[in-house]
């Protein structure tokens, strides 16, 4: 699950002939190789400052929009929410009517999130039966084929991209296997930021967990000092007086060591048993 088609399979679906001369076509593929390292870095950049996921995907978006040639991309991708997932496009006419409505039930990118593999070359007037509401409504718009590719990596499964475009001839095997890597590269670069992510909230939480025992220990030395009482009276003492006054036991503590208040004013809150134990000295 998860794992990209096999190039050789790639390799059997029909490139798109060219009539540019070899000069030409040396410079295409120097500035597509420079394309291609500029998306595959910009997608790994995952420790950007409060990277947004929204924005993150659009670049993917976009990305597939100078990709494929008369394309219009819609791209899904999950989120901590399952019922909130993002979806961004690049075409208005993917998220209006008639399409807008018909995208999220049918189309390329659903059976693509159902059976975990790319959709390619799918012409829409050869569709009908396929995709019932959507080939038509497509074709109404200028669209002559459709695309999905998954953003999964083995048991993640993050979402889809789908392409419809203005072009009937298929991708060349060059472009699919781009579109393959940039499905892999940002699949593997959004699972990257949440794990990162999830590593820095736990690591705050600790820190926070930390900083607070810190707190707690020396407001229980000052109390011990201060009420001649043992530290494990004095925990009590301090955990006493913040129950009774509904505060929380690291603020307490904190106010104590910032002088906010003093030990003294603990006294009323000293538990029976303590002030026992102090009459008997």
């Amino acid at each position: 699950m998860g794992s990209s088609p096999p190039l050789g399979a790639l390799a059997l679906i029909a490139q798109r002939p060219s009539d540019k001369s070899p000069q030409e076509g040396r410079i295409l593929m120097q500035n597509r190789e420079r394309w291609v390292a500029d998306t595959l870095v910009e997608l790994a950049d995952i420790l950007a400052p409060a990277l947004d996921p929204k924005n993150y995907w659009l670049c993917v978006a976009n990305r597939y929009a100078e990709l494929v040639e008369s394309s219009s991309i819609r791209l899904r991708a999950g989120t901590d929410h399952a019922d909130r997932p993002i979806v961004v496009h690049t075409d208005d006419r993917l998220e209006k009517p008639p399409l807008g409505g018909i995208l999220p039930e049918e189309g390329p990118g659903i059976d693509c999130h159902v059976h975990d593999e790319p959709v390619v070359n799918v012409l829409l007037d050869e569709a009908g039966k396929r995709w019932r509401h959507l080939a038509p409504a497509a074709l109404s718009l200028g669209y002559r084929s459709a695309h999905a590719f998954p953003f999964s990596r083995r048991e993640d499964v993050l979402g889809e991209v789908t392409i419809l475009t203005a072009e009937s001839a298929p991708l060349p095997v060059a472009d699919l296997r781009i579109a393959v890597a940039l499905a892999d590269a940002a699949t593997i670069g959004m699972l990257n930021h949440r794990a990162i992510t999830g590593l820095a909230r736990t690591s705050e939480q600790l820190q926070g967990a930390l900083d607070s025992r810190v707190i707690i220990e020396q407001a229980k030395g000052l109390v011990s000092a201060r009420l001649e009482i043992g530290p494990s009276d004095a925990f009590r003492v301090l955990r006493h007086y913040a129950r009774a006054h509904n505060r929380r036991l690291s603020e307490l503590c904190e106010l104590l060591v910032n002088r906010g208040m003093t030990a003294s004013d603990l006294v009323g809150s000293i538990p029976k048993r303590l002030k026992h134990t102090e009459r008997g000295r």
